[in-house]
Formats: structure tokens, C-alpha cells, sequence
């Protein structure tokens, strides 16, 4: 068996192990017979026959364990011989291609400088060839490129000079632009500094209680116009209502069919609104919007203990607080998000925004007109009925003209036929006796064929009177 010098490292420690093995076997089975009793003698020699036999098993199995590293050692001084010779090749092989390089440097120096030579000859030769032709072409070149140059800048000159006179009424455009832009961003920065003065003159208005209850009134006003109620008929704006020991006087009062009194009440609390808006940084902000919203539910509370139920006839339970900006009432609910049902249920007011408030009149108005359509119908009623009555005298004064001038037709075309038939033929002997001139000859008279549209209706037409004649027209007769 051929095994490298890598077998031969395994393979001798394994024997060893082996061998150690067998030995311990054997000392081990020596100390158990020398323990054992007298008594126990006859079964130990069986035990001691199986000891023997293993024993020279293991002493087969070292000595072939020996071979074999005896072989693997053998091969390993094999290879080292074999790796010596190969190493003095290799050796051998590196001089061998040292020296080939070496020589083959000397002739790539020795080809580099006979190249060197040669092609400094040719280039030389090359360089005065190619410089007196170039020489030439080139004074041939300028003498054609000075006429060339000429054509072409007269060319290059038909072209950029509209381009030129293009730019400069851009350029002349351009300033006028800019000159006028510069007077518009004038005016239009006066124009803002102005809205700005009007801007702050408005806040400082809207900062004064008296100007903000205008404001929120007019708002109040334009929503009831709006609305389609009628003033002093379904609504009554500073209507004074008394009370024990004074008068109070709500902005609106607004009639509700059924008997209902709805009073409106426009409220404007703008103070910390405004000054939230010119905060500087988000806490004072929102500290100012909690005082905000605090005032708009004092406002509601203070409504709410007016008691207007109590004195104002028809009053539902509950007032219309009416504010006349969306954002006053939002800003209020974004650091207080149950105002709106705190007011409704703490105090039974109803805080309204113009959106709002147009829906509800809307609806009081349409209910209004129901009502009135209601009211009136028994009116339209016999109107409509008067109406019919009327419609059918009137048909029967067209029946009975029609009627007529039916006759009238038939006793035109009579006296035509008698005309034509009698008067005519003996006014013709005039004609032909020459006593009469041709422009002032009888002209001939034609008959009217048409008749008389007779007045009817669908509802007659299938109900005819047998003594009516053609043409006339029934009462309408309302159908079971």
C-alpha cells in the first residue's frame, strides 16, 4: 500500500495508542485474577483463555500497524529524494531563465537603438516632405481665405444684422417693461401700505365694544334678509321685551309657524381673539384663545339667565346666540372642543355661526310659505273655479261669433254667384258696345273658400251637443 508522508504522521501515533491499549488490557485482567478468591479460580481460567486470545489479536493487529508505518516511512524518504531532485530541476530550470532573459534584453536593446535610427532618418526625410506641402497648401489657403473671409463676413453680416436690430428693440422693449414695472410696484406698495392703515384702522375699530355690536348686528341683519322673512311680519329686529323691574331688548325675535318665538341674540367677543392673532409665540397664543373661548361661554351663560322663556310669549326653551364670524367660534373649540355642548346643555343656548343661522331662517321661511299655501288654498280654490267660469262664457261668445261668420261666408259666396251669374253678364254688353275704357272694367270677384276654425277643446271632443251647431264649444263637464 503507497501512502504519502501525511499517512505515515496519522498512522504511528494510532499504533502507539493500539499498543498502550493492549497493555492496559492485559494489567487490568492480571490485577482482576490476582483479586479474585481462591474460589473463584475455576471460572477466571475460561476468562483468562479469552484474555489470551484478544492479547495476541492485539499483538497481530501492532505488528501489521508497524508495517505499515515501516512502509509509510519508506515512501516518505521516496518523496524527500524525489522533492531534492525536483527542487535542483526547478533551480536549474530559474538559471536556465535568467540567462535567457538577460540575452534577450541585450537584443531588444540592441533592436530599440537600430529602430531609433532608422526612424530618425524617415522622420527627418518625412518632416521636410511634409512642411514644404504644407507650405504650399497653406499659401494657397490664404490667398483663396482672404476672399472667402470677405464673402463670409458680408454673409455672417446679412445674418446677424436683423438679429441685432431684433435685440436692440428687445432690449428698448425691455426697459420700457421695466420702467413700468417699477411704477406699478410703486403703486401697488402704496396701495398696500393703504390697505394696511384701513387694515389697522378696521382692528383698532373692531377692538371698540359699541363698533363690534354694530358689526355683529349688520351681520345679523344681512343673514335675515337673506333668509326671504319678511321684517316685522315673520321677524322683529330690537324687539323690547319686559321684564319685572326692567327691559331687555333682543337683537331679533323670529316668528316660527305654530306660535313659536325664537329670539336671536348676536354676540361679537373679539378682544382676546385679536391679540391671539398678534401673539409671538404658541403659548401665549393659546393662553389668550382659552380666555377667548372663556368669554364666549360667559356670553352663553349670561343668555341663558335671561329667562326669555319666561318672558317672551311662544319662547321655546333655549336662545340663539348668533356670532358673526366662523373663525371667532372656531378658534374658541380648538382649545375648548365642548363649548358648543357645554352651552347647549349647561345653559339651553344654541351658539350660531352665519351658516347656520341662513339654514335655520331658511327653514322658517319655507315653512312659512307652506303655511301660506296651506291658508290660502280654499282661496285659489275658488279663484281657479271663477277662472273656469269665465273660460266657459268666453268660448261661447267665440262659438256664437264663429257661428256668424259662418253665415256671413255663406252669404257672401251667394251674392258672388249671383253676381256672376245675373248682374255680371249684362255689365259685359257695356264692355263690348266700347262704352266702358279697359282700365276701368268690373275686376272679377272670387269666392272665399275657406271656413271658420271652429274653438274646441279635448275634453270635448267626444261630448257633442245634438242641437249645438258645428263648431261649438261645451262647458267642461268634470269627469265621476
Amino acid at each position: 500500500m503507497s501512502q504519502g508522508p501525511s499517512t505515515f504522521v496519522f498512522m504511528e501515533p494510532t499504533a502507539a495508542i493500539v499498543l498502550i491499549a493492549a497493555l492496559a488490557l492485559v494489567v487490568a485482567g492480571a490485577v482482576t485474577l490476582r483479586n479474585r478468591r481462591p474460589s473463584q479460580t475455576a471460572g477466571t481460567a475460561g476468562d483468562m483463555a479469552r484474555l489470551a486470545v484478544q492479547l495476541e489479536e492485539r499483538e497481530r493487529e501492532v505488528q501489521q500497524v508497524r508495517d505499515e508505518r515501516d512502509e509509510a516511512r519508506r515512501e516518505r524518504d521516496s518523496a524527500r529524494r524525489d522533492l531534492g531532485t525536483a527542487r535542483a530541476e526547478l533551480a536549474a530550470a530559474r538559471a536556465d531563465h535568467k540567462a535567457r532573459t538577460e540575452e534577450l534584453a541585450t537584443a531588444r536593446e540592441q533592436l530599440d537603438n537600430q529602430f531609433k535610427g532608422l526612424a530618425a532618418g524617415v522622420l527627418k526625410d518625412s518632416t521636410e516632405s511634409l512642411l514644404r506641402q504644407a507650405k504650399e497648401q497653406f499659401d494657397s489657403q490664404r490667398q483663396l481665405s482672404a476672399a472667402e473671409l470677405e464673402q463670409r463676413k458680408e454673409a455672417i453680416d446679412s445674418l446677424v444684422g436683423p438679429i441685432r436690430e431684433s435685440l436692440e428693440k428687445l432690449g428698448t422693449h425691455a426697459n420700457e417693461i421695466e420702467s413700468k414695472r417699477a411704477d406699478a410696484y410703486g403703486r401697488l406698495t402704496s396701495q398696500i401700505a393703504s390697505l394696511q392703515q384701513v387694515a389697522g384702522s378696521l382692528s383698532d375699530a373692531l377692538r371698540s365694544p359699541n363698533i363690534r355690536g354694530q358689526w355683529a348686528e349688520q351681520e345679523l341683519g344681512n343673514i335675515l334678509e337673506l333668509s326671504g322673512l319678511r321684517q316685522h311680519i315673520d321677524y322683529y329686529p330690537q324687539h323690547t321685551v319686559p321684564v319685572p323691574g326692567s327691559v331687555v331688548r333682543p337683537d331679533a325675535v323670529v316668528s316660527v309657524p305654530g306660535g313659536l318665538k325664537v329670539v336671536i341674540d348676536a354676540k361679537a367677543p373679539l378682544d382676546n381673539y385679536l391679540k391671539a392673532h398678534e401673539a409671538t409665540d404658541d403659548s401665549q397664543e393659546r393662553a389668550l384663545l382659552t380666555s377667548h373661548a372663556t368669554a364666549i361661554s360667559k356670553h352663553a351663560k349670561n343668555l341663558g339667565e335671561r329667562d326669555y322663556a319666561d318672558v317672551v310669549a311662544g319662547s321655546p326653551d333655549f336662545v340663539l346666540m348668533f356670532v358673526p364670524a366662523d373663525p371667532i367660534l372656531d378658534s374658541a373649540m380648538k382649545v375648548q372642543p365642548t363649548l358648543w355642548e357645554q352651552a347647549w346643555q349647561e345653559h339651553r343656548v344654541l351658539i350660531a355661526t352665519p351658516g347656520l343661522l341662513l339654514a335655520f331662517l331658511r327653514t322658517v321661511a319655507l315653512a312659512w310659505q307652506q303655511q301660506d299655501m296651506q291658508e290660502n288654498a280654499q282661496e285659489i280654490a275658488d279663484l281657479g273655479k271663477e277662472l273656469y267660469d269665465r273660460l266657459r262664457v268666453f268660448a261661447e261668445h267665440m262659438d256664437d261669433m264663429g257661428t256668424g261668420l259662418g253665415r256671413a261666408l255663406a252669404a257672401y259666396n251667394r251674392g258672388v254667384g249671383s253676381f256672376e251669374g245675373r248682374v255680371l253678364p249684362q255689365a259685359r254688353r257695356f264692355e263690348n258696345l266700347g262704352a266702358v275704357s279697359d282700365s276701368k272694367r268690373i275686376a272679377e270677384l272670387s269666392p272665399v273658400e275657406d271656413t271658420v276654425r271652429a274653438v274646441s277643446a279635448p275634453e270635448a271632443a267626444t261630448e257633442t251637443d245634438a242641437g249645438a251647431p258645428r263648431g261649438s264649444v261645451l262647458p267642461h263637464k268634470r269627469s265621476a
